[in-house]
């Protein structure tokens, strides 16, 4: 009964593993491994050019999900290889909302951060669904002055869009929250993002404590 029971949880992880890094770009495919913390299971290449020049400010993020909504963080770690403590926070709890590609416009560094042209670090992308189940990406990245955002790729789908689920000045710029003027009403459904949030949250500081 056991076996079974971990059979279907696996089925249950692979069915709700579907997000990606488009910019910058990915460390490589993570569809059958993207429950396995930090960087869904793909080590960093030691290729150069798997590195993508990010501006020294910060830059733009481009991922594309699969379910109708997502809770997303974006954190960040310094090193030259397969970082593994990406404990400083670049987004705080974001619901994303919608099938498709959602660009943050602009993710903000603290000065504090004393970035350096040249130094090197890693993007890990979390990603939470209606399953429960935390999803890890990883994109290494190299801070430049030069570095430009290819033309058409930040953009959204039809339909995506989202908001952020707590205050916070390192939010990205084009984060806003989509307001109705008719009343909403307050059922389970509304309520899952809030609850997976939490959730979320316990199970990420836990693992990055680790």
């Amino acid at each position: 009964m056991l076996q079974v029971l971990t059979f279907v949880a696996l089925l249950l992880q692979l069915t709700s593993a579907h997000f990606s890094i488009i910019y910058p770009y990915w460390r490589g495919d993570s569809f059958a491994t993207q429950w396995e913390r930090p960087c869904g299971g793909v080590n960093q290449s030691q290729s150069d050019g798997n590195r993508t020049l990010w501006p020294i400010d910060g830059g733009a993020i481009v991922v594309k999900g699969s379910h109708p909504w997502e809770i997303t963080y974006v954190n960040i770690g310094f090193g030259d290889s397969n970082t593994t403590n990406f404990n400083i926070s670049l987004v705080p709890p974001f619901n994303l909302t919608g099938n498709g590609t959602y660009c943050f416009t602009k993710v903000n560094l603290p000065s504090s951060l004393g970035i350096k042209e040249g130094q090197n670090a890693s993007l890990q992308v979390i990603q939470v669904g209606d399953l429960g189940s935390s999803l890890y990406n990883c994109a290494d990245i190299t801070f430049s002055k030069n570095a430009t955002l290819p033309s058409g790729l930040c953009t959204n789908s039809t339909g995506v869009g989202g908001h952020a689920l707590e205050a916070s000045s390192t939010c990205p710029a084009n984060a806003s929250s989509t307001k109705s003027s008719s009343a909403t009403s307050i059922g389970p459904e509304n309520l899952y993002p809030y609850i997976a949030v939490f959730v979320a949250g316990v199970l990420v500081l836990a693992a990055n404590s680790l």
